[in-house]
């Protein structure tokens, strides 16, 4: 019996290693990431495999399942926000034609944008618009914390639902995993729709590495609050100096962001909002392209994003990220952008919040400022801002990192501006951002140099 037991569990836990691994080279779509997991699986499959049972998989099935289902009854809808918006869509261009095949949601013309380059700018903007709603605020943050900040927002949403505003409020689960149940029974006792993105439960209990890591919100159908900052004291630096940066966008576009709300809503509840789809007639100069890439997609849209933006770039693209760990088409595109003869300039963060991802990134920076990319990292605080300038008239403003997880894990969102004004105003924005970085220093020693190079391995699970 003790020989049976001893030959049983090897073959058992090394053959669920294989066939765990049979099932990444099945499913998966990054050559990276495949590597990584099916060498871990079969290697060391009794530390590697509950880890890819509860963050490996790599679709979100139920998402996908909903989004079909759904159809039926957010397609009308979708259609209806089609119709409404048709006057204002611009004629697809080399740079917007991919992405309105991908998100089925086109550039839309005259708009107003705000750059809100802080937390003081973008919470007070923020607050002044919900104070002045009339019909309906629809709410979105990864991170939602019951702080001062989350307070005073409860105070606010408590106050509109007495004046018969319609509030709904969408947070994700594993990113808000420390709010108090308390806070969110206040915000429904005070009539607040609330729900929560891939709720932990036995059903999901395979899909915890999906997170919607999306900060939106959309107010009255005509604004759209879209970019970094998650709802917490820490982005008005009370814990520290955090730099991120938000856009508010006035016109009709805000309604592409709704139906982006309303998709997510209609997977976690399994129920469509009633919103109006009215259009705001609006003057402004700027076109706008709601960007949503998830893991849900058919092809990986948020990887497809941000190399297309660099691929597409003239003569400059700057890129700002708190987290640097590209994959290989990422790496590409940034090599071919300077033989081409392109301005490529990142902004990271000296230290980054995650010990084993500031490893990582060391080796990537060191490998890539030889091919003459240009790395800096922001010396005043910690760098949060995820936004990407090409040339003088694009800006991508969102919640997009530079890493695994962003490219191809998380639900994202962004703000894809075509102006030159606003580009403008974004290049002035990271040239001082750049006053406060310093170039990447490359000095290493063996021990680092070899720690950075091992943590390189996981960048595809990080």
């Amino acid at each position: 019996m003790a020989m049976i037991e001893w030959w049983f569990w090897p073959i058992v836990i090394y053959g669920l290693g294989i066939i765990a691994a049979l099932d990444v080279i099945w499913r998966g779509r990054s050559s990276q990431s495949m590597a990584a997991w099916v060498l871990a699986l079969i290697l060391m499959p009794v530390l590697t495999l509950p880890i890819y049972l509860l963050f490996g998989a790599r679709r979100f099935r139920g998402y996908r399942r909903a989004r079909r289902q759904g159809d039926t009854v957010l397609g009308p809808i979708g259609i209806t926000a089609g119709n409404r918006l048709s006057p204002f869509i611009a004629t697809p261009t080399a740079l917007t034609k991919p992405f309105t095949r991908l998100f089925r949601m086109p550039e839309i013309h005259h708009n107003e944008c705000t750059l809100l380059i802080n937390g003081e700018a973008t919470f007070n903007r923020l607050f002044q618009r919900i104070r002045e709603a009339k019909h309906v605020i629809c709410i979105q943050f990864y991170i939602l914390r019951d702080d001062a900040l989350g307070q005073e927002l409860l105070h606010l949403l408590r106050q509109k639902v007495q004046q018969g505003v319609a509030v709904y409020l969408l947070y994700d689960e594993i990113g808000s995993h420390k709010l108090s149940r308390r806070y969110i029974n206040a915000l429904r006792q005070s009539g607040i729709d609330v729900s929560r993105f891939n709720p932990i439960r036995f059903r999901y209990r395979w899909q915890l590495n999906f997170r919607n890591h999306r900060k939106v919100t959309i107010i009255d159908e005509q604004y759209a609050f879209v970019g970094g900052h998650n709802l917490g004291m820490e982005y008005l630096h009370q814990q520290g100096y955090w730099r991120d940066t938000h856009v508010e966008i006035h016109g009709p576009a805000a309604l592409s962001f709704q139906l982006s709300f309303v998709e997510d809503w209609h997977w976690a509840t399994s129920t469509v909002l009633p919103l109006p789809w009215a259009v705001t007639c609006g003057r402004g100069p700027t076109s706008v392209m709601c960007l949503n890439p998830g893991p849900s997609d058919y092809q990986d849209s948020g990887a497809t994003v941000v190399t297309h933006l660099i691929n597409q770039a003239q003569h400059r693209c700057w890129l700002s990220a708190p987290y640097f760990i590209p994959d290989a088409t990422l790496i590409n595109a940034l090599q071919l952008a300077v033989l081409r003869g392109i301005d490529v300039r990142v902004l990271l963060p000296e230290k980054a919040d995650n010990w084993l991802v500031q490893q990582a990134m060391r080796s990537y920076v060191q490998e890539l400022t030889h091919y003459g990319i240009h790395f800096h990292t922001y010396q005043k605080g910690f760098m949060h801002q995820k936004v990407i300038l090409v040339d003088d008239d694009t800006a991508c403003i969102g919640s997009m990192n530079l890493d695994n997880r962003s490219l191809h894990i998380n639900f994202e969102s962004a703000a894809l501006i075509h102006d030159a004004s606003f580009a403008q105003q974004v290049k002035t924005m990271l040239e001082i951002d750049f006053t406060h970085a310093r170039p990447s220093q490359l000095r290493y020693n063996i021990g680092q140099r070899l720690l950075a190079r091992s943590t390189r391995l996981l960048a595809p699970i990080l």
